[in-house]
């Protein structure tokens, strides 16, 4: 027996970060005790809260006791079965790929300067470029250009997922290794395809990434990254029970795991979830669960969403005072980004408030200024939603031509969104009964309802 027992740090690191190539001289220790039925070993585990029955939900093992009884003395655990699993696993955590020819960055490089067909033709003609390192860098890039950039967003994943798909056991080091690079890869193309509104794409992609991580290495945060952008992808197909389900499912992990920053994220997505599906006061109930587990610095992309969608459960509640509280407390938040796509929400939203509060040529600006801003971006859905905004604020004011005018210019958009022939026929009744404040403003609410059926809405998120 080796006497040089793990600490509670190297067990915490085993625990959450196998995965990393420079935990393997750590993680081996940990092995080795833990194989050789190290019991001073195993009581620590169980005294970090890891009996052998967590352990088996987080890396998915077959149940060394059938009874599943995590109370049993330390005794009675077979640790020994359990990791030999997992000691199969982490081999092929660590095996290591075959060296790259080029880095990330060089290969990255390279394609800066091509055109963006000349890009994806590079990537699936040139074996450099099945990099498994170029694939992760593709992916964090992909993502970093979720605000600013969808169509940077959707290329990305795609080289991505071109690359992943050229890469072999060899490069990635293990099969599992390689179907987890393809997860990884196929999980950013499908959040990527829903940002764009290719719903039926982003469900065949999802449906891949999920195929690939049965494949895989069983790596617990993938597994919960997976489980939250299907959740997403879910919000926007109005499947809200399971996008609840997939974000119940991630925050599992993310609990054991003990990250409460992630778990945070999760609890944002359910609250958007039931937002959408019109339970605004039990998605503020989640919400003021999370904002104080969301590390500000550490993601303030996730702090924003929340608040932002805080203020939009109270705007749905039609308590427009609190929604402006919080919103005055989120102002100096939303500067914070550069992101053009915040700065347009951020106005949009503060139209909704000060219309709600009846400062209508203010409510006017700001809502115009929005809608503008998503027309230049082709973001349809959004540009028709605020166009009923705009329209509630000339109905307000009397201004009868200003109205017509206003549904004269959404005719197209609802068109291109492809909205059906009573949908259609109501924005055009909306035209023509514009002096008639009452049935014009069942007929918005009628419009607004119809469009936040349509599979094209992004959330801040």
């Amino acid at each position: 027996m080796t006497f040089d027992h793990p600490t509670a740090d190297e067990f915490e690191s085993f625990l959450r970060n196998a995965s990393q190539p420079g935990n393997r001289e750590g993680n081996a220790r940990v092995l080795r005790h833990l194989l050789a039925d190290c019991r001073p070993c195993q009581q620590r585990l169980i005294e970090m809260g890891w009996g052998s029955g967590r352990l088996d939900r987080l890396f998915h093992l077959p149940p060394a006791d059938a009874s599943g009884d995590e109370a049993a003395p330390a005794g009675g655990y077979d640790y020994k079965g359990a990791f030999t699993v997992t000691e199969q696993a982490l081999a092929a955590f660590f095996a290591a790929g075959r060296p790259a020819e080029s880095t990330p960055e060089e290969l990255m490089a390279e394609l800066a300067p091509l055109p963006l067909d000349e890009q994806t033709r590079w990537v699936s003609s040139y074996s450099r470029f099945a990099n498994p390192q170029l694939v992760k860098r593709m992916v964090d890039a992909s993502h970093a250009s979720r605000y600013e950039n969808p169509s940077r967003m959707l290329h990305l994943a795609n080289l991505g997922r071109l690359a992943a798909e050229a890469c072999t056991v060899a490069a990635a080091g293990s099969a599992p290794r390689l179907a987890d690079t393809r997860t990884n890869a196929w999980r950013q193309y499908g959040n990527a395809l829903r940002v764009a509104g290719r719903m039926r794409e982003a469900e065949d992609a999802l449906a891949a990434a999920h195929r690939l991580c049965a494949e895989g290495t069983g790596d617990p945060p993938l597994r919960a990254w997976l489980y939250e952008q299907t959740a997403s992808l879910r919000i926007f197909q109005r499947r809200f029970q399971e996008a609840v389900a997939m974000a119940d499912e991630a925050g599992r992990i993310y609990r054991e795991l003990g990250e409460s920053q992630t778990q945070a994220s999760t609890l944002v997505q359910k609250a958007i979830a039931l937002l959408y599906s019109g339970e605004a006061e039990a998605a503020v109930r989640l919400l003021n669960r999370a904002i104080p587990l969301i590390d500000q610095e550490g993601d303030p992309h996730l702090l924003l969403a929340a608040c932002h969608n805080l203020i939009r459960c109270y705007i749905d509640l039609e308590r427009p005072e609190q929604a402006l509280s919080i919103y005055f407390e989120a102002r100096d938040l939303y500067k914070e980004f550069n992101d053009s796509l915040i700065a347009l929400r951020a106005g949009w939203q503060e139209g909704q408030l000060l219309r709600d509060l009846g400062h209508l040529r203010a409510a006017e600006e700001a809502l115009l200024h929005a809608r503008k801003g998503f027309l230049e971006r082709d973001l349809f859905y959004e540009v028709a939603v605020v166009s009923l905004d705009v329209a509630a604020v000339y109905l307000k004011l009397g201004e009868v031509q200003s109205l017509q005018q206003t549904v004269a210019e959404m005719v197209p958009i609802f068109t291109t969104l492809g909205v059906d022939r009573d949908a259609l026929a109501a924005l055009l009744q909306l035209r023509q009964v514009a002096h008639q404040s009452r049935q014009a403003f069942e007929l918005i609410r009628f419009l607004n309802s119809r469009l936040e059926q349509l599979p094209h809405r992004q959330t801040l998120k």
